[in-house]
């Protein structure tokens, strides 16, 4: 009776799923471009169509300008990065899970040596294409900057709040031995 009650108990995380992915994002400030990597793992209460996960995320943007002042280059290094954990609500279809989560998180922007730090919230929702144990997936994410950064210093119109499109590809980790 004991082993079968500590089987019980035990089985949900033994079933659970991690993933490791990547990915490339777009998004409407400078800097434009990035890179993201993320590590999730399944909670152990699924059901049959609906799914709780946890995501870690980092993400990085640089883009490099040199503007011309009175004949004079000069160059500015604009960089953008957060680190974040997502809790994610998915729908399982047979080919596709449509999915919605939220997340906090700290991130900076800076331009040259000017950087400001502070808390990151997130929104993002997506669509995840299941072909066995890799996922490609396509996603937008509104990303919300809470720091004291001085856009007037950068001479370009900088917001705090940001919206990234995101393709990528996840690969799946069973922890089910055989």
């Amino acid at each position: 009776m004991k082993i079968c009650l500590i089987v019980l108990l035990i089985a949900p995380f033994a079933l659970s799923q991690w993933e490791i992915g990547a990915s490339y994002k777009i998004k409407n400030d400078v800097p434009k471009k990035g890179f993201g990597i993320h590590i999730s793992r399944n909670l152990p209460f699924q059901s049959a169509a609906l799914g709780i996960k946890v995501r870690a995320e980092v993400n990085l943007f640089r883009q490099t300008e040199t503007e011309n002042i009175m004949g004079n280059g000069i160059q500015k290094n604009y960089q953008s990065e957060d680190y974040h954990l997502n809790l994610i609500g998915s729908f399982f279809f047979k080919n596709f899970s449509p999915y919605f989560g939220f997340g906090f998180g700290y991130g900076q922007i800076g331009i040259n040596q000017l950087s400001s730090r502070g808390l990151v919230l997130t929104l993002l929702a997506g669509l995840n294409f299941q072909l066995s144990f890799i996922n490609p997936f396509i996603e937008i994410q509104g990303v919300n900057y809470f720091s004291d950064f001085d856009s007037s210093l950068s001479a370009r119109d900088i917001s705090s709040f940001m919206f990234r499109g995101v393709a990528g590809i996840s690969f799946a980790i069973s922890t089910l031995r055989n």
